[in-house]
Order: structure tokens, then C-alpha cells, then sequence
């Protein structure tokens, strides 16, 4: 098997952000948006009666991230591919002023990771990696490495197929499709691009 340099968003990837965001604004504004409603990468359009602001503010807590839980079987799948001797990094946009609360949970939540596999960045097309698995298209259109579009809501109309993505609707099919290109990859110079791949 070729080990593989993997990439890994962390907000609505390995870790709930938006189900305890929306429960924060539900709360606050008496409010009874659901995940399911959330049709575009961008909160503000869910809340439009609010200032961007508003919707915003939760974030530059750092209460707020003591809220935030796994997705299911994240820590499990992660841990497998790391013990499996592949490289990860978490690679992330964060607000400046709560990371380090951010970091701290991350490392709370996943303790088989250390600080220097969290990397901050906005542009992830110019980080190095040979897989990157994230919900907002806009991280992995344009990228270098392969792409695996992780299921959300605020996804589900876009046509991944006409970008060479493939999507992944859990932590199982993510490890899978990893294990399958580390497979494919032994002994060749590159790794298959995500169209040679099977898309669900």
C-alpha cells in the first residue's frame, strides 16, 4: 500500500459545527431553521432577517466550541489511517481569535492528533496533500489532490461528477475509497485522479 498524504477539513467534516451553530441561533432568535433547510455553504442565508454580524457572533466565542461533537466514527476512521502510517493534517479556515479554542478542541475531541497536524488556511488549493476530504466545494474545486466532497445538506444539489469529485456520505465510505487508492497507488509514480474513481 502507498501511504498517502491525506487532507482533512474539520467544520461539518469530522466535527458538527453547524448542528450547534443552528442550535445557538434557534435558541437566541426563537428560531426553528433546521440543517436539512441549509441549501448553500453560507449561514447568513438562513437567517436573512438577521445582520451577518449576528449569525456570525456565536463563532468568536470560545464557549462556543466546548459545544461541538464528532461526526460519527470520525475519530475512529482517522486513527485507523494514521496507525496504517498514512500522513494527516486537519486543514482548516478559522477565525483568528478563537483557533487556539478551536485547536484545543480538536485535540480534546481527537487525541491521537498533535497541534502541528492542525494547519490554518483559507486558500487549501495551496496546500500539498494527495487527498482532500471536505463539504464546501469551493475548497476542492481547482485543488491538485484527489477530492472527496463529504455529504451535507448544503451540498446535495451540486453536480461533483462534472468536477472529477466524488462524494462520500461517512466515515466508513471515506476510509474505504482511501484504502482502495492507497491500493491502486502501489508501485505507480502518481496516484489515479478522482474520475478512475466510482462515484455513488
Amino acid at each position: 500500500m502507498k501511504k498517502l498524504r491525506i487532507l482533512c477539513d474539520a467544520d461539518d467534516t469530522i466535527e458538527n459545527l453547524t448542528t450547534h451553530w443552528l442550535d445557538v441561533l434557534n435558541s437566541r432568535y426563537n428560531r426553528n431553521v433546521k440543517k436539512e433547510e441549509l441549501k448553500i455553504w453560507d449561514m447568513t442565508a438562513a437567517f436573512p432577517d438577521l445582520k451577518p454580524e449576528e449569525v456570525l457572533e456565536p463563532l468568536y466565542c470560545n464557549e462556543f466550541w466546548d459545544r461541538i461533537t464528532p461526526i460519527d466514527n470520525s475519530g475512529y476512521y482517522l486513527e485507523r489511517l494514521m496507525n496504517e502510517g498514512h500522513e494527516l493534517y486537519v486543514v482548516t479556515a478559522s477565525i483568528p481569535e478563537t483557533f487556539n479554542a478551536k485547536v484545543k478542541k480538536l485535540l480534546n475531541m481527537f487525541p491521537f492528533l498533535n497541534q502541528n497536524q492542525i494547519i490554518l488556511a483559507h486558500n487549501k488549493q495551496q496546500i500539498s496533500g494527495d487527498v482532500l476530504i471536505d463539504d464546501a466545494v469551493h475548497n476542492l474545486i481547482g485543488g491538485s489532490y484527489i477530492k472527496f466532497l463529504y455529504h451535507q445538506p448544503n451540498n446535495a444539489s451540486f453536480n461533483e461528477c462534472a468536477h472529477d469529485i466524488t462524494r462520500v456520505f461517512s466515515w466508513e465510505d471515506v476510509y474505504c475509497r482511501i484504502q482502495s487508492l492507497s491500493e491502486q497507488a502501489k508501485g505507480e509514480q502518481h496516484i489515479f485522479r478522482p474520475k478512475q474513481l466510482a462515484h455513488t
